[in-house]
């Protein structure tokens, strides 16, 4: 009888443990600026300053108006970049937003070291990256089979051919796009190259069942390819072909594959939001069971991150098998 008391006593200890309210307002760290912006020939180099915040802080306005933000372009001072206020709309949720940004006159081109420093009411953050160089896409290959349960729809595996570089570390991210009216033009792609799953075990260990599909993109290097001609395998199912129309997504055949070259911050920033994503889509990792991952940043002195990309693109028509 007192071995089945003292084990109550401790089962209504534990079980009351779990209901304490804590107090953490004293052990908060104080708020940091966050630096977020990315480097392309594509455009200007703009950059948006905001600060840390709490769970139950009122985050309707991050954005910093007040911040002195200055460009550095290959170890000279270039300019001090001007803050601009626009309206736009989300193209995920389509909802509008209020954008506060910082903008240059200056458009990278590869190889430039750009520096970015933001002086704040919360401290003063820097970062900086090297602009990489794009890569070519030589072609695009398909192979186009019947989907299993449809006369209409298609299987559809692209071969995206390119180049790899020698003698320098090259990193990748590659996506698909389609013309199609829709919540969103991102392809759901099944990443099935061999690359992939070799260099993100730490990934597919986590246990989601689509660990390596999303339709934004995904990572890899050039760790086994430096200087070889590649052929990238990414996989589609349920590609409509039929021409019947209905505006939905996957009617359209024609596709947009896009091969961005990345610096090896954006690299391993984008690696740690895709590993972040597949641990929550998980059985296990949204419930806390899973360890939480950590997203990377190359920001001194705040968080957030500052990289740099170049991208390489091509359209095609998908058709039929004869």
């Amino acid at each position: 009888m007192k071995r089945l008391l003292l084990s109550s006593l401790v089962l209504c200890a534990v079980l009351t443990s779990c209901y304490s309210e804590i107090e953490f307002d004293d052990l908060m760290p104080q708020p940091v600026p966050v630096i977020n912006a990315i480097a392309s020939p594509d455009t200007v180099v703009i950059a948006s300053i905001s600060r840390t915040y709490t769970e139950n802080e009122d985050v309707t306005d991050l954005y910093l108006k007040d911040a002195d933000v200055e460009l550095t372009v290959n170890g000279s001072y270039s300019e001090k970049m001007q803050m601009v206020e626009f309206d736009t709309v989300d193209g995920f949720t389509h909802s509008p937003r209020h954008v506060v940004a910082y903008v240059s006159n200056y458009r990278p081109q590869p190889g430039d070291r750009i520096e970015l420093s933001a002086a704040t009411i919360y401290g003063e953050a820097r970062s900086s990256d090297v602009v990489p160089s794009p890569v070519e896409i030589k072609g695009v290959e398909m192979d186009v089979v019947h989907n299993a349960y449809s006369h209409y729809f298609y299987d559809v595996t692209y071969h995206v051919k390119f180049h790899d570089p020698a003698g320098v570390k090259n990193y990748y991210l590659v996506n698909m796009s389609s013309s199609d009216y829709s919540y969103q033009n991102g392809v759901y792609l099944d990443y099935i190259d061999p690359l992939f799953e070799m260099q993100n075990q730490d990934i597919t260990d986590i246990g989601s069942e689509n660990s390596l599909r999303n339709g934004w993109g995904w990572t890899f290097s050039d760790e086994t390819i430096d200087g070889l001609d590649y052929s990238l395998s990414l996989r589609e199912t349920g590609v409509l072909l039929s021409g019947s129309g209905g505006g939905y997504y996957g009617e359209s055949s024609n596709r947009t594959v896009r091969l961005y070259s990345v610096s090896e911050n954006y690299y391993k920033y984008l690696r740690s939001v895709l590993k972040d994503e597949q641990r929550d889509e998980s059985a296990i990792g949204d419930i806390g069971i899973l360890e939480p991952v950590v997203i990377y940043s190359n920001i001194e002195g705040g968080t957030g991150i500052f990289g740099s990309a170049c991208m390489e693109e091509m359209t095609f028509s998908i058709t039929k098998p004869e």
